[in-house]
C-alpha cells in the first residue's frame, strides 16, 4: 500500500511541468509585484516629477516612491560624496525619475526576494515567507488601486468622460452669450 502512495505521488510530481515546482506564493508574489512596479515606472516615464500639482502621473510617481526612496537617497549620498552632484545627475534624470524610480523599486524588491528565499527561508522556515507574502500582496493591490486611480484622473483630465449633471454639459461659449 506504500508503495502505491509513493508511485502515485511521482506521477502527480511528474505531471507538473519542473518551473513550477520550485517557484513558491512569494516567488509568485514577487513576480506580480515587479510587474506592477515595471507597468508603473513605464506609464510616467517622460513625465515630470511634480508631486506639489494635481497631475495624474502623481499616483504612480506615489506609489513608486513607496519602495524606492532610499535607494533614491542612497544614490544621492553617494553622489554627493563623489562630488557629482549638481547639474550633471539632474541633467541624467530629468524627465526619468520614474525610471529610475522603478529600477530602484526593482533593485530593493529583488535585494529583499534573494534574502528572504535564501537565508530567512533556511534559516526561519516558511513562516516568514508567508508573512511576506501577504505584505507583497498588499503591496501589489495598492499598486493596481493607485494605476486604476492614474486612469481615471487620466480621462477626466483628457475629457474623455462625459459629466454627470446637465448643466455641465453645456458649452462654455453658449454660457458666456446667455450673460
Amino acid at each position: 500500500m506504500a508503495k502505491k502512495k509513493k508511485k502515485n505521488e511521482v506521477v502527480n510530481k511528474a505531471q507538473v511541468p519542473a518551473f513550477l515546482v520550485r517557484f513558491r506564493r512569494f516567488d509568485w508574489a514577487v513576480l506580480s509585484l515587479g510587474s506592477i512596479i515595471l507597468l508603473s515606472s513605464l506609464l510616467a516615464a517622460g513625465h515630470p516629477y511634480k508631486l506639489d500639482s494635481a497631475d495624474p502621473y502623481g499616483f504612480l510617481i506615489w506609489f513608486l516612491l513607496l519602495l524606492g526612496h532610499i535607494p533614491m537617497e542612497i544614490i544621492e549620498f553617494v553622489a554627493k560624496l563623489s562630488g557629482v552632484e549638481g547639474k550633471t545627475i539632474e541633467n541624467f534624470i530629468r524627465h526619468r525619475e520614474a525610471l529610475l524610480l522603478g529600477a530602484c523599486n526593482l533593485s530593493v524588491l529583488a535585494v529583499c526576494w534573494g534574502v528572504m528565499r535564501f537565508h530567512i527561508l533556511k534559516r526561519y522556515g516558511a513562516e516568514p515567507l508567508r508573512i511576506a507574502v501577504i505584505f507583497l500582496r498588499l503591496l501589489f493591490f495598492w499598486g493596481i488601486f493607485q494605476i486604476f486611480c492614474f486612469i481615471a484622473v487620466k480621462n477626466w483630465s483628457d475629457g474623455k468622460v462625459n459629466p454627470l449633471h446637465r448643466d455641465l454639459k453645456k458649452t462654455p461659449s453658449a454660457a458666456v452669450v446667455k450673460k
